[in-house]
């Protein structure tokens, strides 16, 4: 980091510009923070999301930006022998995700990675749900990431990916340096370009949250795809 970068966060905070990079891919002495800001942000999502995997026993599922890792107990819990698996973009949440969750990973019940979902490390076929949550907005190429979830996805498998509406994120500064933003009718477009059929959309208004000094009342999507 520039001297004149840290010198900026080190009294005033992060820029909207430094945020964005950061919740892209959390890095260095801002990464542990924001990843517990993540977390705070987006409880409701992930109740929302877990609803609608609709997971049964035994069932191999993927978290494509699991962050610090701190859902994955709760999710664990969902259902019997569920095989969790993980991949971040970010080596720091990686390591945060390892440190907190040592039992699922020693007993073989979460398995967590590093690297982007363009070129996922997983064979052909192993999941029975792909999902992820705020991710999308970084996808430059989506059809090479869609291609990927479909690749490692079962036959009868499904997509389900959590986003806040384009409305919702173009109130946030943050969100004018490299996020794709999508309404409804346009990530379902993106989906059907990229093969999938859309089984299922539901729209959700949030409670209110606190996010880098700014309270927003976000509406967001769950969109279902197979």
């Amino acid at each position: 980091m520039k001297l004149p970068d840290f010198l900026r966060l080190l009294f005033k905070g992060p820029t909207p510009k430094m945020m964005a990079a950061q919740l892209r891919q959390p890095s260095g002495m801002l990464a542990k923070r924001v990843g517990e800001r993540m977390n705070a942000a987006n409880r409701f999502l992930y109740d929302a999301t877990w609803r609608a995997l609709q997971l049964r026993d035994g069932m191999s599922v993927l978290e494509i930006g699991f962050g610090n890792g701190l859902f994955f107990p709760e999710l664990a819990a969902k259902a019997k022998d569920l095989k969790l698996t993980g991949l971040d973009f970010s080596e720091a949440m990686m390591k945060e995700a390892k440190a907190r969750n040592p039992e699922l990973v020693k007993n073989g019940s979460l398995a967590l990675h590093f690297g982007s979902s363009e070129h996922m490390p997983f064979a052909d076929g192993s999941f029975d749900r792909v999902y992820c949550i705020n991710v999308v907005y970084f996808w430059e190429d989506p059809a090479a990431h869609l291609r990927e979830v479909q690749r490692v996805l079962r036959p009868s498998g499904q997509f389900i990916a959590a986003l806040r509406t384009k409305a919702t994120m173009e109130t946030m500064a943050f969100t004018r340096y490299g996020f794709t933003k999508y309404e409804q009718a346009e990530w379902e477009s993106v989906l059907r370009t990229n093969g999938f059929n859309v089984i299922h959309a539901e729209r959700l208004q949030e409670p209110e949250i606190e996010f880098e000094g700014g309270r927003y009342t976000p509406e967001s999507l769950v969109v279902v795809a197979g």
